[in-house]
C-alpha cells in the first residue's frame, strides 16, 4: 500500500509540468464590436470593417473564430466556426452590416451572450476576447441601473473571465471611454489593453492584437526586401498604404512584378481602405522586393514546417521581476538539435523600448537561463528596471539559407504606486497596488521617517493619515505575482504637495530582494614621502621598459603574421565545410517537406466586393435586429 501511495504522489506531482508541457497551441478568437449611435462620430469612416477584415485575413487555418456586435442587445454576426476558407468568405460579406445604429452600450450582455457556451477551461484552444467600444456601460436611461451593470462585470464576470481561462484584449476608441474598466478587464485576465486616439489606428491595433493572439511565424522585412526559404509553403504580406501613395507592386526572385491588377494563378491581391493583403502559395524561393511605402508595421508572414518556437510571454511584468526567455527551432514538430546545423544559426531575442532595442542575450551555452549548452534550446532571464507602457520582444534566427522572427508586446509595471492627496489635516498617502502583476493579498507597509525614526501609518478610508505633514513617506509592497514570483520593492520618499524635501540623506529604497549593492571603499590617499619615491621609482625604469616593450611588439608582430597565414588556410577550408553544411541542411528540408500548397488550396482573401444589392439586404438585415 505504502508503495501505491508514492506512485500515486509521485504521479500527482508531475501534473502541473504535464499540463504546462501540453498547452495548446491552437486558438478562438470572439471579437466584440461597438456599434452604438456614438460610433458615428468616433468611427464616421466605418473603419472597423477593413480593421476587422484585416484580422479575418490573418486568421491561421486552426483557427477558431466568431464576431458580435452590440448596442442595447447583442448580436453573433459572424458564428463562431472553424476559420477556413468559406468561413473567411462568409466574414468578409457580414462585415459590410457594421453600422452604428444602436443604442446604449451593454457591454456586460455582451461580455455574457458571447461567453454562454463556454463552461471549463479549454485543453484544446486558447481562448481570447477583442472587445472594442467607445463608451461606458450603459444600458438604461433609469438612474443606477449603469453603474449597477459595470459592478457586476467586475464582481460576476471578469472572476468568470478569468477561471475560464479566457484572455481579453481591449480597445477603448475614444477618450470618454471607461479605460480604468478596460484596463481590468485585460490585465485581471492577462490580455492586452490598447487605447485608440482615431479610428486611423484601428488596422495598425487589431495586427498588433494578432500578434498577440496569433503568434504568427515570420520573416524580417527590411528596405523592402525579404527572403524565402525552400520550407515556406505560403506567404502572407501586409502593406498599410499612404493616402495618394502609387500602387504597390511586388517583384519575385526571378524578376516577375506583380500588380493588383496583373496576377498569375497562386497569388492573390486584397485591396481595402488603407492596406494591401497579399497571399503567395508557394513562393519561390529567394529574395523579394516590394516598391511600395517603408512601414514598420508591414509584415510578412509564413507558413511553414521550419518554424521558431518560444516561450509564453505575459503581456504583463512587474519592473524588476525575472522572466525565463527561451526559443528553439523545430522541424515538423520535433526539434532541430543537429549540432552542424546550429552551429550555422544567429538566434537572438531583442527588447525595444522608446529608448531604443537592446539585444538579451539569448544562449545556448548553459548559462544566464540556459540549462543546458549546445542541445538546440536557447535561453536567458529577462528583466527591466523601469516601467513601461509597451516592450516588443522580437525573437529572431538567421542563417545562411533561412530567416525567422516572432514579436510579442507586454507591459512592465510598477508593482504599487504612492502618492499624496489632500492638504492640511485632510491630507493622505494614497497607495494603489497594481492587480495586472500582483497577486491578491500583497502586504502593504506605509511609514514615515521623523527625526530618523520610522513611524508606520494608521489607515482609513481615504487613505493613510499623515503623522507629521512634513515628513518623508515610503511604502514597502511584498506579495507574489501574477506569474509567481516573490516581489519585495520600496517606495520613497514622496513628499505632500508644497513641501520642500528634506536636506537630511533619505534612507535608500530597495528595488527587490534579489538585487543588492554595496559601495567599495576608497583607498586612502598616499603619503608625500611614498608618492615622491614612486616618481623617482618610476624615472629610472621607463627607457629600460620601453626598450622591452619594443621588442615585445617585434615578437607578436611576428606571431601574428604566422597565425594571419594559418587562419587564412584554415579559413578557406572552413568555407568549404559551411557551404557543404548549407547544401546538407536544404536537402534535408526538401526531402521533408509535404506536398507544395496548389493556387486552388490557398486560404486567400477572396478580391469581390459585395454588389449594391448584396449590401442593401446586409443594411435590412441590420436595422431589423436592432429594431428587434
Amino acid at each position: 500500500m505504502a508503495l501505491w501511495t508514492r506512485l500515486l504522489l509521485s504521479v500527482l506531482c508531475l501534473l502541473p509540468a504535464w499540463h504546462a508541457w501540453a498547452a495548446p497551441d491552437k486558438n478562438e478568437v470572439r471579437v466584440l464590436i461597438d456599434i452604438s449611435g456614438s460610433m458615428k462620430q468616433n468611427d464616421p469612416q466605418n473603419l472597423r470593417r477593413p480593421a476587422l477584415r484585416m484580422l479575418v485575413g490573418l486568421l491561421q487555418p486552426g483557427t477558431r473564430a466568431g464576431v458580435w456586435t452590440f448596442a442595447r442587445w447583442s448580436n453573433p454576426l459572424i458564428p463562431l466556426g472553424d476559420v477556413d476558407k468559406a468561413w473567411k468568405a462568409r466574414a468578409l460579406k457580414l462585415s459590410e452590416q457594421i453600422r452604428s445604429p444602436g443604442q446604449f452600450t451593454h457591454i456586460e450582455r455582451v461580455l455574457r451572450d458571447a461567453t454562454r457556451d463556454i463552461s471549463a477551461p479549454s485543453s484544446s484552444y486558447n481562448r481570447h476576447l477583442v472587445l472594442l467600444t467607445d463608451g461606458m456601460v450603459d444600458v438604461s436611461k433609469q438612474p443606477g441601473e449603469s453603474a449597477a451593470s459595470r459592478q457586476r462585470i467586475l464582481d460576476e464576470i471578469l472572476p468568470r473571465l478569468k477561471q475560464l481561462g479566457i484572455r481579453v484584449h481591449t480597445i477603448a476608441l475614444s477618450e470618454r471611454a471607461d479605460h480604468d474598466l478596460m484596463k481590468r478587464l485585460s490585465e485581471v485576465t492577462g490580455g492586452w489593453y490598447q487605447q485608440v486616439d482615431s479610428a486611423e489606428q484601428l488596422s495598425r491595433v487589431f495586427l498588433k492584437v494578432f500578434e498577440q493572439v496569433g503568434r504568427p511565424e515570420g520573416v524580417p522585412l527590411k528596405d523592402n526586401r525579404f527572403t524565402v526559404d525552400a520550407s515556406v509553403k505560403e506567404a502572407t504580406i501586409l502593406l498599410f498604404r499612404k493616402p495618394g501613395s502609387p500602387d504597390p507592386v511586388l517583384i519575385s526572385p526571378a524578376g516577375e512584378r506583380y500588380t493588383d491588377s496583373d496576377l498569375v494563378a497562386g497569388v492573390a491581391w486584397y485591396r481595402d481602405q488603407g492596406y494591401d493583403l497579399i497571399t503567395i502559395a508557394s513562393p519561390k524561393k529567394g529574395e523579394w522586393r516590394l516598391l511600395a511605402d517603408v512601414d514598420p508595421d508591414n509584415r510578412v508572414m509564413i507558413v511553414t514546417d521550419l518554424k521558431l518556437q518560444t516561450s509564453e510571454v505575459p503581456a504583463h511584468l512587474a519592473v524588476g521581476e525575472d522572466l525565463l526567455l527561451s526559443a528553439y527551432l523545430s522541424n515538423k514538430g520535433k526539434l532541430v538539435d543537429r549540432r552542424a546545423f546550429l552551429r550555422l544559426l544567429d538566434v537572438r531575442a531583442d527588447a525595444i523600448t522608446r529608448n531604443g532595442s537592446d539585444p538579451l542575450g539569448l544562449n545556448d551555452e548553459g548559462r544566464d537561463g540556459d540549462s543546458k549548452a549546445g542541445d538546440g534550446r536557447y535561453a536567458v532571464r529577462y528583466h527591466e528596471k523601469n516601467a513601461f507602457d509597451e516592450v516588443e520582444l522580437l525573437f529572431s534566427v538567421d542563417s545562411p539559407t533561412f530567416v525567422r522572427e516572432k514579436r510579442y508586446r507586454l507591459a512592465v509595471h510598477e508593482p504599487a504606486s504612492l502618492r499624496i492627496e489632500g492638504e492640511g489635516d485632510a491630507a493622505r498617502a494614497v497607495v494603489e497596488v497594481t492587480g495586472a502583476v500582483m497577486q491578491d493579498g500583497a502586504t502593504v507597509t506605509v511609514w514615515q521617517q521623523i527625526d530618523g525614526q520610522r513611524e508606520l501609518l494608521k489607515k482609513d478610508a481615504k487613505g493613510y493619515v499623515l503623522a507629521d505633514l512634513g515628513a518623508p513617506v515610503y511604502l514597502k509592497i511584498e506579495g507574489n505575482s501574477r506569474l509567481g514570483n516573490r516581489i519585495v520593492r520600496e517606495y520613497g520618499p514622496v513628499y505632500a504637495p508644497g513641501v520642500e524635501p528634506s536636506k537630511e540623506p533619505a534612507p535608500t529604497a530597495a528595488e527587490s530582494t534579489s538585487e543588492s549593492t554595496q559601495a567599495q571603499p576608497e583607498a586612502p590617499p598616499a603619503e608625500a614621502g611614498v608618492q615622491e619615491a614612486a616618481a623617482e621609482e618610476e624615472s629610472g625604469w621607463v627607457l629600460p621598459a620601453a626598450v622591452f616593450g619594443a621588442l615585445n611588439l617585434l615578437l607578436i608582430g611576428g606571431g601574428l603574421g604566422a597565425w594571419w597565414f594559418l587562419r587564412r588556410r584554415r579559413g578557406n577550408s572552413e568555407e568549404v565545410s559551411l557551404s557543404e553544411e548549407i547544401e546538407a541542411v536544404e536537402a534535408e528540408l526538401s526531402e521533408a517537406e509535404p506536398d507544395a500548397v496548389t493556387a486552388e488550396e490557398a486560404d486567400v482573401a477572396p478580391q469581390d466586393a459585395l454588389s449594391e444589392g448584396e449590401a442593401g439586404e446586409a443594411e435590412d438585415a441590420d436595422a431589423k435586429g436592432e429594431a428587434a
